[in-house]
Order: C-alpha cells, then structure tokens, then sequence
C-alpha cells in the first residue's frame, strides 16, 4: 500500500514514524476492546459532508471539523479518526473514543492534543508499539473505512466523501491525497464484505 502513495507522492517523508509510534502509546488511557462496540451498521462522517446521518449505528466523525458539524445537528460521535490537524480542539471536548493517528509530520503537537483526550487509542504507520494500533489507510477518512471494514461492519455509509471537493485546503498535495483516499475506498467496496453507501 505504502508503495502506491510514495509513487504518486514521492516528496513524502516517512522518517520520524517510528520516533512517534514509540511517543504515542505513552498518551493511549484507553483500556477496553473496540469490539465492545457494535459494529454492524457504521456511519462516517466526513467533513466535506451535507446530509445529517441515520440515527441508526456506530457514528464516527473524521477530524474535528466533523465533530463540530455532528454537534450543529445535535448528535455526538462514538468514535472520532483524527490526526489532529482540523479544528483539534474540537476533539477534546467530547467523550467519545479518539483513535489519534501519529506520524512524523504531527508529532510536534500530537502530545499537547493527545495528553488532553478523555479516552486516546493512538493509531501509527509503522509497527505499532505497545498500546497503539496499526490500520490501513493513508488518510484519516479512508482509515475510519478501514476500521469499519476489519471490524466486521455488515454496511459502512459514508458521509460527504468527495475526492473533488476541498474543506481543509486547496493544493495538488490535498488532490493527490484524496485520490489516493478514493482508491483504497475503492478496494474495500471490491471485496463485497461490507455494503458501503455513499451519502452527500
């Protein structure tokens, strides 16, 4: 997988992952096992997106962007994907599980947001490390698919995906990322585990 991205995005710098998959279990407080939740039917909400989810199960919010439009329609998420670069401080308000992703681009302020979380399950790219977990993916929405998908999910819906449309920031790098992120949404849909809806 990680040949795919670094072929499409050779100025990518892998160097400091195993420095923060060593730093990021030092913060993970949390104890249980993610298959106490119920994984059968999961909402993903994305930035990008505009429908209000189904009431109906697992609700994971992709970054603090989305936790703060979750909240503008009065639900909370369960769970939240995030590397902490979009709206972090949205995040530590809430009590959901936050699955933190640490990498060597963000290991600088990861310890500022991750040390603030009520419930921290840190996620790496590199062989992870004590209390830490190691999910396919390259971005934090097409990760939350990931997890969905390996947990067993029997549907995944999916909320506001849109590789065209630009929330964060408008660059080739953000382009090329979402890109990417389509082709890996793409091969969970291949296998015909899980149903997978998309949603604007």
């Amino acid at each position: 997988m990680r040949s795919y991205y670094t072929a499409l995005l050779p100025q990518l710098n892998f160097n400091g992952d195993h420095v923060a998959a060593e730093i990021a279990p030092k913060y993970c407080n949390y104890d249980r096992d993610l298959k106490e939740y119920d994984w059968d039917v999961v909402n993903i909400v994305m930035p990008p997106a505009e429908t209000k989810p189904l009431n109906d199960g697992l609700l994971i919010a992709v970054e603090g962007y989305s936790v703060e439009l979750l909240h503008n329609w009065g639900l909370s998420p369960d769970i939240i994907v995030t590397d902490f670069d979009f709206k972090p401080d949205e995040l530590v308000k809430y009590d959901a599980l936050i699955l933190g992703h640490a990498h060597g681009d963000n290991i600088s302020y990861y310890p500022r947001y991750a040390s603030m979380a009520k419930q921290l399950l840190p996620t790496v790219q590199v062989w992870p490390r004590g209390c830490s977990l190691l999910i396919p993916g390259f971005t934090d929405g097409d990760r939350a698919v990931y997890l969905a998908y390996y947990m067993g999910a029997r549907e995944i819906r999916i909320y506001g995906f849109n590789p065209h449309k630009m929330v964060k920031r408008d660059d080739e790098i953000k382009r090329t990322k979402l890109q990417i992120a389509e082709t890996l949404i793409n091969r969970v849909i291949r296998k015909n585990r899980s149903k997978v809806i998309f949603y604007k």
